[in-house]
């Protein structure tokens, strides 16, 4: 009978595999939060741009509040659950333009006992478009 002797880096491989999946799905991790957080900011902004120019093209002669009321709905509506969250808030319904205010919270994929980590996405912006003097 013929004995073997121990190495004494047995067992080194698995420990360098257990590390080397846990930096590729950490980063995996990483790459997806920004993903959706910069998807949903771009989303985000999008919304908010079509709502401002909605109320910017309003006709003369016609109800800007009541046009900035239904924008705002839509906009939300657009968002979906998201859009509870979203705050829209017109600062000037003026004669020469139109200013949207912005604010929407990032988004984070990570559990909440985690939520120290990277937050993507957070808007804070005013969306500014003017208005056409021809506007239908």
């Amino acid at each position: 009978m013929v004995r073997r002797r121990r190495s004494p880096e047995r067992g080194s491989g698995l420990l360098g595999a257990v590390f080397g999946v846990a930096i590729v799905v950490a980063l995996v991790g990483l790459a997806a939060n920004v993903a959706v957080g910069l998807w949903t900011r771009s989303t985000v902004d999008a919304v908010a741009d079509d709502a401002a120019r909605r109320v910017a093209s309003t006709p003369a002669g016609a109800d800007v509040h009541a046009r900035a009321t239904d924008a705002v709905a839509a906009a939300r509506r657009l968002l979906g659950p998201y859009g509870s969250r979203v705050g829209l808030t017109f600062e000037s319904l003026g004669p020469r333009s139109v200013v949207l205010r912005v604010r929407a919270p990032g988004v984070s994929l990570l559990p909440r006992m985690i939520r120290g980590g990277p937050v993507v996405g957070a808007v804070d912006r005013r969306v500014v478009v003017r208005r056409e003097a021809g506007s239908p």
